[in-house]
């Protein structure tokens, strides 16, 4: 007889990543100039897949609007495919003037985006800028 063996959310994680160079290619599954948020695991190691809560990113320069990037890998980063976008408005950053955090909306608390063993994210944004990514998840496991 087959044993169960229910999946749960196992271990809260964060990632990060930064960017500098502008990504300009977004169509086909060849893309340029990302930084990878974070690979899981195979499946029988240590991840069974991942729930992502949050995924956001803030300019730590000033920039003229643009658009940040997400991608998803299904095939350990050979192609890569566009599954969400968010618009960044302009914003002048400095000592006194605060950056604007922008987060995606297919990642949150109560719509998470559910990842399988071996996923992974990348990111980019469509200016020449510095941009910091964070990323917040929890894995699965048996």
């Amino acid at each position: 007889m087959a044993t169960y063996k229910p999946k749960f959310a196992q271990t809260s994680k964060t990632a990060y990543a930064q960017t500098t160079a502008a990504n300009t290619t977004i169509t086909g599954g060849s893309i340029d100039d990302t930084a990878t948020l974070f690979t899981l695991t195979a499946s029988g190691s240590s991840g069974e897949g991942a729930r992502v809560t949050k995924i956001s990113c803030v300019p730590t320069e000033t920039v003229t609007a643009g658009v940040a990037y997400l991608y998803l890998s299904k095939d350990a980063g050979t192609t890569y495919r566009l599954i969400d976008a968010a618009a960044v408005a302009a914003d002048t950053v400095s000592t006194t003037d605060a950056p604007t955090r922008v987060s995606f909306s297919i990642a949150s608390a109560s719509d998470p985006l559910v990842l399988e063993a071996s996923d992974r994210l990348a990111v980019g944004f469509s200016l020449a800028k510095v941009i910091d990514w964070f990323c917040q998840y929890e894995n699965f496991a048996s």
